[in-house]
């Protein structure tokens, strides 16, 4: 009896360490508030905003990188302080996103939209019609989108903490579609991709092997420093040090091979050697 007791006392303190574990790395992650953008652009349907400010947020979710303060949570508190023109006061944005408990606030207007036709689906049509063989547009069917579109967005990524205005540019998404509204929506999604890049050049990954299993690659970092599954990444290794006024400021580095993830946890991740001379200790970065 005392041993079975010993047990359970035993599974349950490793279960507990596991959950305060698993709710700790959870908590390490930043959260980002996304406000509501606005429509400036002169385009008729005012949906746009809203398809944008939706592919935002569902790319910084999926990027695993961050926890993203919930729509309808953000609407609650947008509506319970009584703000109207959010993208006309980014200070009112950050009080916002400080009241939902954000580290991080989004803020900006959708300046630029263009949805029409796909130059590349009428070139198709009128070499068809010149040579006799008929709408190769519409022969080809689905092969050949016949719209395309651009948006533009103003985009400031404040920090709530300090005030600082971490990024501020115009982030621009392209794409075809086979109507106009899949046009639009994977444009948005390409502008939100756009935006996930410029994130991660401010925020840059760094890493190092810390375990290598044939053709498995073990980092020491995870979804937690916003690793996302499906990345390639660079493998360098370090050589010489980098003296500046005799200081030290860093280390040179050789890249010597490329790794893709194909599993992310909160703290490492596994990934597949691509090329290269990969070893133990290597430093793991983006291209």
């Amino acid at each position: 009896m005392f041993g079975k007791s010993i047990g359970k006392i035993f599974l349950a303190t490793l279960a507990a360490v596991i959950f305060c574990s698993m709710n700790f790395c959870e908590a390490a992650k930043k959260t980002i508030a996304v406000m509501p953008l606005e429509n400036v652009s002169g385009y008729s349907d005012q949906r746009v905003a809203e398809i944008m400010t939706e592919q935002l947020l569902v790319a910084i979710h999926s990027s695993g990188g961050y926890t993203v303060v919930e729509r309808t949570q953000m609407g609650t508190v947008i509506k319970e302080q009584g703000f109207q023109n959010i993208a006309a006061d980014p200070n009112k944005a950050t009080e916002l996103g400080k009241l939902a408990g954000a580290d991080y606030t989004i803020v900006g207007k959708v300046t630029m939209t263009v949805v029409g036709d796909n130059p590349t689906a009428k070139t198709a049509s009128t070499l068809g019609n010149m040579f006799g063989l008929g709408d190769i547009g519409n022969v080809a069917g689905g092969f050949v989108d016949k719209f395309k579109s651009r948006v533009q967005m103003e985009v400031r990524f404040v920090d709530n903490t300090t005030g600082e205005i971490i990024i501020a540019k115009t982030i621009e998404g392209s794409k075809t579609g086979a109507t106009q509204v899949e046009a639009l929506n994977a444009a948005c999604q390409n502008a939100a991709e756009n935006f996930l890049k410029e994130l991660d050049s401010v925020n840059p990954f760094r890493a190092r092997i810390a375990e290598i299993s044939g053709e498995d690659v073990y980092i020491d970092h995870g979804s937690q420093d916003g690793l996302r599954k499906g990345e390639t990444l660079i493998v360098a290794r370090e050589g010489a040090p980098i003296v500046v006024n005799g200081r030290t400021v860093g280390m040179k580095q050789t890249n010597v091979g490329k790794i893709k993830v194909v599993e992310v946890n909160s703290d490492y991740a596994v990934c597949k050697k691509q090329e290269g001379d990969i070893r133990k200790g290597d430093v793991v970065k983006r291209s």
